[in-house]
């Protein structure tokens, strides 16, 4: 029993030597597109997923409204030896898309996941590749209604002088939730998804 106890232990600390985690707070900004598609949710207390298209992402760039989304990040990043990371991380902004006269703003805010992989790796500097998930909160201004969407994640990353990362990315809409209640009244979503696609790049200071 002794020795089991022991290698557990021991396997515990190598492990948590391998793991280098470290957090990180900064801000992130781009340009974003956006779009509606239709939602199937139609009763009452009825919760449902409507998945986006890869044609939703060409129709906001091509006639989708479009604008800006600001905001700031913190979260840890751990990696596994030189070459391999995880990292997770939330946020807050703000986010202003118009077109023609019509303008739309979102108070956001969401949870991230990404696997990252270094193709450098010096220690003080290294550069290479993440991709992820996001789920994401946004309150409608204007119509003050609340959804919530999920992305995916994908960009490059590069760490110089130990604490400093920028990222390159772009966030890809997946799928919209929404809820009705037992009037058949929208309590999350509406009866079109607004699916928005960002892209942009962020600074952050890793401690």
């Amino acid at each position: 029993m002794k020795k089991k106890l022991l290698s557990i232990i021991l396997a515990s600390c190598a492990l948590a030597s391998a793991v280098q985690a470290r957090f990180y707070f900064g801000v992130e900004g781009g340009y974003s597109a956006q779009t509606s598609y239709g939602s199937s949710l139609n009763g009452k207390n009825k919760i449902d997923v409507t998945y986006a298209g890869t044609s939703v992402i060409k129709d906001a760039f091509k006639d989708g409204a479009n604008g800006f989304s600001v905001g700031g990040v913190f979260g840890t990043e751990d990696f596994y030896g030189k070459y391999f990371g995880t990292r997770w991380g939330l946020s807050a902004g703000y986010t202003e898309v118009s077109k023609n006269s019509l303008k739309w703003k979102y108070v956001d805010a969401g949870f991230s996941f990404d696997l990252m992989l270094n193709f450098i790796n010096t220690g003080s500097f290294s550069f290479g590749v993440f991709g992820g998930a996001s789920a994401d909160y946004h309150y409608v201004l204007d119509a003050e209604n609340h959804l919530l969407d999920f992305n995916g994640r994908v960009g490059l990353t590069t760490l110089m002088a130990r604490h400093h990362r920028i990222d390159v990315f772009a966030k890809l809409p997946i799928a919209s939730m929404g809820v009705t209640d037992s009037k058949a009244k929208y309590v999350l979503g509406d009866n079109v998804s607004s699916a928005r696609t960002t892209v942009g790049a962020s600074y952050k200071f890793v401690f």
